[in-house]
């Protein structure tokens, strides 16, 4: 694939990758629903570090369902 036409195709997901972003803020965590859209916007974000490299094109990292946090001063 030429880089013009990953560029178009990228730039044609992006309005899409957003929706599912902020959808994903205004659904219950951990759901199907939940899943499956958090499942298509890490495939967005893969199939950009595969196109052109670079898994943060869409200017922040991909986002998936969140682990409990460990406490203070964990890593």
């Amino acid at each position: 694939m030429t880089p013009d036409v990953a560029d178009r195709l990228l730039e044609s997901l992006r309005p899409t990758r957003h929706l599912l972003t902020r959808t994903l803020a205004d659904i219950p965590t951990g759901g199907d629903e939940y899943r499956q859209i958090d499942r298509v916007v890490r495939e967005i974000d893969g199939l950009a570090a595969i196109l052109i490299g670079d898994l943060t094109h869409y200017h922040q990292k991909g986002h998936s369902i969140p682990m409990p946090s460990k406490g203070h001063g964990s890593e």
